[in-house]
């Protein structure tokens, strides 16, 4: 810490790559960009007074989109065809299909959050064979084509209970905060599944607890 500290103040730094609000709040006033090694930045957001500098950038954008993206499909799959269910089977040694799977191919989505991963997440779902992707963001306008229809936030009530599978890709903000409330969990149809790769805070997680113990919603 104590070397990186004086790096910055030696050389004037105008680029600092780093998870360490300690070392930014030492930073000059010289420095323009603070890239974050995580995903989540809203702790930064708040503390307006770790930047010397107003003006310095905060973005780790369009860094996360692959891995997020594989971890989704993979997560998918897995709920989809029912592998934790499949494992104890196996693990128990014994052989049954009583679970009936689902494919991506075919399949239609909801997608909330139109950024990096979003968007990436609905190319690996279109290369599978994904019939619509319906996507939600704050203006309801998007500039990619893999998404076959782009709304505004404010028709999510509307879209859920048709959704079958609700990927979560949001950032922790006043807007998304509790998004997935109570409310709209009980829009979900009994055999939908949330995923959600996005901050924890936008998920209502008692709630979502009791519609998983509860059978009104087939998994998370």
């Amino acid at each position: 810490f104590e070397e990186a500290k004086a790096c910055l103040q030696d050389y004037s730094c105008e680029v600092l790559y780093a998870q360490s609000p300690d070392l930014l709040r030492t930073a000059p006033a010289a420095l323009k960009w603070y890239c974050a090694s995580s995903a989540g930045v809203d702790y930064y957001c708040a503390a307006p007074d770790l930047f010397a500098n107003p003006d310095c950038m905060l973005t780790n954008s369009n860094c996360y989109g692959v891995t997020i993206s594989e971890h989704t499909i993979m997560v998918l799959l897995m709920l989809l065809r029912h592998m934790p269910d499949y494992e104890e089977i196996v693990r128990n040694r014994g052989w049954g299909d009583q679970f009936p799977v689902r494919s991506i191919r075919d399949g239609e989505f909801t997608i909330l959050g139109t950024g990096d991963i979003g968007k990436t997440v609905a190319a690996r779902l279109k290369a599978m064979g994904a019939a619509k992707i319906t996507a939600l963001c704050r203006s309801g306008k998007s500039k990619e084509t893999i998404f076959d229809e782009v709304l505004p936030i404010s028709e999510l009530d509307r879209v859920l209970p048709e959704t079958k599978v609700l990927i979560m890709a949001l950032p922790s903000t006043p807007e998304t905060t509790g998004i997935l409330s109570r409310e709209r969990i009980a829009l979900l149809p009994e055999d939908a599944y949330v995923i959600n790769v996005g901050r924890g805070t936008a998920v209502d997680q008692e709630a979502l607890t009791a519609a998983l113990n509860g059978g009104t919603l087939a998994g998370a």
